[in-house]
C-alpha cells in the first residue's frame, strides 16, 4: 500500500502547489495593477496625461496529475499589456497666450533641438500637452524644452517684436501688432502668420509607445496622419484624464485583494506542512 499511497500523496502536493500557483500569479497581476493606479494618481494633475490600466488574460494549463480528480486544467492569471484611457480630459482656462489644448483626436509634434552634427535628425514625439512656452532663442518649446514644430516641420519662431499673439482655431498662430523702439505704446501693423501648429492623428493611438508621462512615440511602421482640420483653443489647457476618486477606490480594492491572496498563500502553507505530516506518520506506521 505504500506505492499507492506515495502517489496518491504525489497527486495531492501538485494539486496544492497549483493553487499556491495560481494565487501567486494572482498576486503578481495585482502588484503590477497597483503600479500603474499609483501612477495614475501621480500624474492626476499633470497636463495632458492619460490614465493607463492592465490587460489580463486566462492562461490554461494541464494538469500532469493522474488522478481523475485533478486531471482538470488549471488557470492562472496573467497580464500581458496596458491599454491607454483616450478619453479627452476636461479643459482647462488659463488665458495664458502660448497655453493651447486640441479639442477632439490630435496631437501636437515636438522634438528636441538638432545637435546639427550630420547625425539622424531626432525622434519625433507626440504630446497633447499643450503647456508651451519660449526658450532663449524666442522658439516655442515645450516645458521640457522640446522644440514645437509646424506645418512645415521646422521649429516655431517668435519674434521679439511680436505684441500680440492669436493662435486661432485651425493652429495658425499670427502677430497683430509690435512694440515701438522709442515708446511702451504698440504700433498697430498688418496682422502676419507666423507659421501653424503641425498636429497629427493616428490610425490607431493606442499603438503609440509612451515615452513619459505626456509624450508618445510611434511604434514601426505607424506614419502620422496630418489633420487638415484640427480644433485648437488658446489660453486652455486639458487637464489629466484621471479621476482621482475612481483611482483611490481602486487602490483600496487592490490592497485588500492583495492582502487576501496573501493571507490564502499563508493558509496553504499551512495546510501542505499538516498534510505532509500525516502522511509522513502513514508511510512510517
Amino acid at each position: 500500500m505504500r506505492g499507492g499511497i506515495t502517489i496518491r500523496a504525489k497527486a495531492r502536493d501538485e494539486a496544492m502547489d497549483n493553487t499556491t500557483y495560481i494565487a501567486l500569479s494572482r498576486q503578481q497581476s495585482l502588484w503590477n495593477q497597483l503600479e500603474v493606479v499609483a501612477n495614475n494618481l501621480a500624474n492626476v494633475n499633470t497636463t495632458g496625461f492619460k490614465g493607463s490600466d492592465t490587460l489580463f488574460a486566462q492562461y490554461l494549463f494541464k494538469s500532469k496529475s493522474e488522478d481523475r480528480t485533478f486531471t482538470d486544467r488549471v488557470a492562472f492569471t496573467h497580464d500581458f499589456g496596458l491599454v491607454r484611457n483616450l478619453s479627452q480630459g476636461a479643459l482647462n482656462y488659463t488665458g495664458n497666450t502660448f497655453d493651447v489644448s486640441l479639442q477632439g483626436a490630435g496631437y501636437f509634434v515636438v522634438q528636441k533641438a538638432d545637435s546639427g552634427n550630420g547625425q539622424t535628425p531626432p525622434e519625433a514625439h507626440y504630446t497633447r500637452a499643450g503647456s508651451f512656452t519660449l526658450n532663449n532663442s524666442g522658439q516655442l518649446v515645450t516645458q521640457t524644452g522640446e522644440l514645437v514644430m509646424s506645418t512645415t516641420n521646422q521649429p516655431i519662431q517668435i519674434p521679439n517684436d511680436g505684441s500680440s499673439i492669436t493662435i486661432q482655431g485651425d493652429g495658425t498662430i499670427i502677430s497683430s501688432g509690435n512694440i515701438s523702439p522709442t515708446t511702451t505704446s504698440v504700433a498697430q501693423t498688418t496682422p502676419r502668420t507666423i507659421g501653424k501648429l503641425r498636429i497629427v492623428t493616428f490610425d490607431n493611438e493606442r499603438d503609440l509607445k509612451a515615452v513619459d508621462g505626456t509624450k508618445f512615440a510611434a511604434s514601426a511602421g505607424q506614419q502620422p496622419v496630418e489633420d487638415p482640420t484640427p480644433k485648437v483653443a488658446q489660453g486652455v489647457l486639458e487637464d489629466s484624464n484621471v479621476n482621482a476618486i475612481s483611482e483611490m477606490t481602486r487602490l483600496i480594492n487592490i490592497n485588500r485583494s492583495y492582502a487576501d491572496i496573501a493571507k490564502l498563500i499563508d493558509e496553504e502553507h499551512t495546510r501542505i506542512r499538516q498534510t505532509s505530516d500525516t502522511f509522513t506518520k502513514q508511510v512510517s506506521a
